[in-house]
């Protein structure tokens, strides 16, 4: 009787680990398609039917795609909706409608967060790293005014930076990297004349499925200053550099999400945990703060 009873608990098990691990339910949507919506509905249940993760379905559905075809001069695209992710999209090249529904899948399934958000799973840390794997890279450059606050007054350096992000919900994890310098002369005062920094981002968006969206993050990595000034022993002209860990936070607006290519308008502020400081030529001992203002385009 034991032994029966052990049977069942281990049947029961491996059903709910089943059902657990099943493809999701999927009811497909498709507008703007006039008198070929019928058979690109087929076509997407069908290429949606050879994902593990998902099967099409007509009712009871945990996840719905929405699919609207456009046409403009000439050409046709095609965008696509999970849920409430923000849209995806892609462009149907020599009309080869199925290669961009494969394409366009493959993104939206894997970024599906009825499956990221794992209702049976009770490791948030285990579901925080699928996701991560599963979503969406973006990467972009930007130019930048980098504010540097000094002891008499700002100072101004322009720059240019490069980044990539994992894109997962309403969320983004990403790396940057800037380079600023000074573009005119340089005075007898002490000046900042460059400033690298390899930072670590973090960003939540308020309106993550909107084509526009703000977003607040935090940031830390590390800050290299180099500065150019009177030595502090002799009075003559000397350089020195100085490396800090810096942390701050990043605010900003992200438009045209809903396409290929994004726009980015920001503000970031990072304060160093330490003070820039030469003890051979004492050309400076100072806190040096930043602010940046900036745009970039992100794909």
């Amino acid at each position: 009787m034991t032994r029966l009873w052990i049977a069942l608990m281990a049947l029961t098990l491996y059903a709910g680990s089943a059902d657990a691990q099943g493809p999701t339910s999927t009811c497909v949507e498709v507008t703007g398609a006039g008198d070929d919506a019928a058979d690109l509905k087929r076509l997407v249940m069908a290429e949606i039917d050879r994902h593990t993760t998902h099967r099409s379905a007509t009712s009871d559905c945990a996840s719905y795609i929405r699919i609207e075809r456009l046409s403009i001069d000439q050409k046709t695209y095609l965008t696509g909706r999970i849920n409430t992710q923000v849209p995806h999209r892609e462009t149907v090249e020599d009309g080869d409608v199925a290669k961009a529904i494969e394409r366009m899948l493959r993104v939206l399934l894997n970024n599906d967060p009825v499956r990221l958000r794992g209702p049976r799973q009770k490791n948030w840390l285990l579901d925080g790293l699928r996701s991560l794997k599963t979503g969406r890279m973006v990467y972009g450059v930007e130019a930048f005014q980098l504010l540097a606050l000094m002891d008499d007054g700002p100072q101004s350096v322009s720059g240019i930076a490069v980044h990539a992000r994992r894109e997962v919900a309403a969320w983004q994890l990403g790396v940057r990297l800037h380079y600023a310098g000074k573009l005119d002369g340089v005075g007898p005062d002490l000046t900042l004349v460059g400033h690298i920094a390899v930072q670590m981002h973090l960003a939540w968006f308020t309106h993550p499925e909107g084509d526009t969206s703000f977003y607040l993050g935090a940031l830390a990595g590390v800050d290299h200053q180099r500065f150019e000034g009177p030595s502090g022993v002799d009075g003559g002209p000397s350089s020195t550099s100085a490396t800090l860990f810096g942390v701050g936070g990043r605010v900003g607006v992200e438009m045209f999400r809903a396409t290929s290519s994004r726009v980015d308008l920001f503000a970031q502020v990072v304060a160093p945990t330490g003070t820039s400081s030469d003890d051979e030529d004492l050309v400076v001992d100072a806190w040096v703060p930043s602010l940046t203002i900036g745009a970039g385009v992100a794909f």
